[in-house]
C-alpha cells in the first residue's frame, strides 16, 4: 500500500503524519515549536531555522518501516506570512508571520497601499510587509527571493535554489490575479514592489520536485520520491475535513476561526468588495473557496476561561485550572435558557477588513448576568460573527458544517451554538492534524476531485 506523508508547519506547533491510500492516519508525530522570537508590541516574528528544525524532527521520529513505503510527500503551513531569502536560499529575516501589525504603525500606509495596487491588502499580508519593509529601508540588499514558511522546506527538501508557490499559498499575499491564478503584475508594478522577489507560481497539487539526497538520509525516507508543491493550510484542512466540499460548511476554531464553502470547479471567482469580511481563495481542483476569517474565535473562549481564573485569583481564592474552568463552562451554557437578551460581538482583536472593530457585550439585565448565560452568549456570538461575515452565495444549498479543531471538539457548547447560528446539523470530522492530513493526500491523491473521491 502506498504511504503519502505530510507536513504542517503551523503558527505555534507543527506535525507530521503518514496516511495510507484510504486516507488513514498510520503515524502521527506533533509539537510546540517555540519559535517566537523577542519582538515589538504589535510585531510578531518567528526563527524559520527553529520552524525547519521541528518539522524535520518530527519526521525523524515516524517510524522507518513507514518511512520506507512513502511515495509522495506534502507541505502546508501557516499563511499570510513572508521571509526573505538569499540566492543560496538561507533566510535573511525571520518569518514576519499572519500576526504581525507593523503595517498599521502608520495608518496611511496600508489605504495608500491599497489604491495603488487595487487590492484588498492587510497587515500581515506578504505583500503589504514587503513594501513596509522597503518603505522603512529594512528590505535586505541581498534578498533574492521571498516565500511562505512551507514554500521553505519544499524548497529545502528538493535542494532548490528558489521557491515556488501555488496560487492556495500566493493568493495570501494579496495582490493576485483570481482569474489568471498569477500574480497581478500590473499592481506590483504599480506599487514599486521587486517583483523579483516573488515566487514562481505553479498549479496546486504539481510536483516541485524530488526529494534531495541530503534530507532523504537525514529523514530516513527514500530518495528522489515526488514532493509536491505547498498548499495553504486553509485549503489543506478543507480538503482532509470534507466527504462533500459543495454541500459542506468547513469550520475551524483556532486562535481566530475560519469557516469556508466550496464553489463548484470552473465557477468564476466571486470578487468582495472594499472592506468585505470574507476572501475568495483559490482551492485545488479548479474551485474556489468562500473564506470568512475572524481574528477572535478559540481566542474568544480562551478569553472567559482565563478571565474567571483571573478573578478567582483578585478574589484571594485558589484557582482553578484552565482544564478544570472549561468542562464547568460548557456545562453552565448548555444548562442556560437558549432565550437570553445578551449579545456578545467578539471582535476583541478587531479585524482584518475593519482593524478599529471592538468586541461589544449588550443587554444585560440585573436578572441575566450568570456565568451559564454569558458562556452560552458568547459561544453563540463566536458563530454569529462566523455566519455574519460569509455572502449568501456560501451558505445556499448546504446541508452540514463539518468541525475541526481542538476547540469543537473539547468544547461541545461550541459545537451546540454553531449548529444553532448556521441552523444546519453539525459534526465533528473524527481525523487529527487536518491540514497535515491534506497536504499528504494532496501530494498523494492529486487535486482531481475524481481521485479524492475514489481514494476516500
Amino acid at each position: 500500500m502506498n504511504m503519502f506523508l505530510g507536513i504542517d508547519i503551523g503558527t505555534s506547533k507543527t506535525a507530521a503524519v503518514i496516511l495510507n491510500s484510504h486516507g488513514e492516519i498510520v503515524a502521527l508525530e506533533s509539537q510546540s515549536h517555540e519559535a517566537d522570537l523577542p519582538a515589538p508590541p504589535g510585531r510578531h516574528i518567528q526563527d524559520p531555522h527553529r520552524l525547519l528544525e521541528s518539522a524535520w524532527t518530527l519526521v525523524e521520529r515516524l517510524p522507518s518501516t513507514l518511512k520506507n513505503q512513502l511515495t509522495a510527500i506534502g507541505a502546508t503551513g501557516q499563511m499570510h506570512g513572508c521571509i526573505l531569502l538569499d540566492e543560496l536560499v538561507q533566510p535573511l529575516t525571520p518569518l514576519i508571520n499572519w500576526k504581525d501589525q507593523r503595517c498599521l504603525e502608520d495608518p496611511e500606509f496600508l489605504p495608500a497601499l491599497r489604491m495603488k495596487g487595487g487590492h484588498r491588502l492587510a497587515t500581515g499580508y506578504g505583500s503589504a510587509t514587503l513594501a513596509w519593509l522597503q518603505k522603512s529601508g529594512e528590505l535586505p540588499p541581498r534578498a533574492h527571493s521571498s516565500c511562505l514558511i512551507a514554500d521553505l522546506a519544499v524548497a529545502v527538501l528538493c535542494n532548490q535554489k528558489r521557491p515556488a508557490t501555488d496560487p492556495t499559498n500566493a493568493a495570501s499575499w494579496g495582490l493576485f490575479d483570481l482569474n489568471k491564478l498569477d500574480w497581478d503584475w500590473e499592481a506590483l508594478r504599480q506599487t514599486k514592489l521587486p517583483v523579483s522577489l516573488f515566487p514562481r507560481v505553479v498549479p496546486s497539487g504539481s510536483q516541485a520536485g524530488l526529494l534531495c539526497e541530503e534530507m532523504a538520509h537525514r529523514l530516513c525516507v527514500p530518495a528522489r520520491i515526488p514532493v509536491t508543491v505547498a498548499v495553504g493550510d486553509n485549503q489543506a484542512s478543507i480538503l482532509a475535513s470534507l466527504d462533500d466540499p459543495e454541500k459542506q460548511l468547513s469550520l475551524t476554531l483556532g486562535t481566530g476561526g475560519q469557516v469556508s464553502a466550496v464553489i463548484p470547479a470552473g465557477a468564476n471567482p466571486l470578487t468582495p468588495e472594499a472592506g468585505s469580511p470574507w476572501e475568495c481563495r483559490p482551492f485545488p481542483g479548479n474551485c474556489f473557496a468562500l473564506v470568512a476569517a475572524p481574528l477572535c474565535g478559540g481566542q474568544a473562549w480562551k478569553w472567559l476561561a482565563e478571565s474567571v481564573q483571573s478573578w478567582m485569583c483578585e478574589l484571594g481564592l485558589h484557582p482553578l485550572d484552565l482544564e478544570e474552568i472549561y468542562p464547568k463552562l460548557n456545562q453552565l451554557g448548555l444548562s442556560a435558557t437558549s432565550a437570553s437578551t445578551i449579545v456578545v460581538t467578539p471582535h476583541f482583536l478587531g479585524e482584518r477588513h475593519a482593524v478599529d472593530l471592538r468586541g461589544t457585550i449588550s443587554g444585560i439585565t440585573l436578572g441575566n448576568f450568570t456565568l451559564g448565560t454569558f458562556s452560552r452568549s458568547l459561544a453563540r456570538g463566536i458563530f454569529q460573527n462566523l455566519h455574519s461575515m460569509l455572502p449568501g452565495e456560501a451558505l445556499r444549498g448546504r446541508t452540514e458544517v463539518i468541525g475541526s479543531g481542538n476547540a469543537l471538539a473539547r468544547n461541545p457548547l461550541l459545537l451546540r451554538m454553531a449548529e444553532e447560528v448556521f441552523n444546519l446539523p453539525a459534526r465533528l470530522k473524527r481525523m487529527r492534524e487536518e491540514a497535515a492530513c491534506g497536504a499528504a493526500l494532496l501530494a498523494g491523491l492529486g487535486p482531481d476531485p475524481a481521485a479524492w473521491e475514489k481514494g476516500k
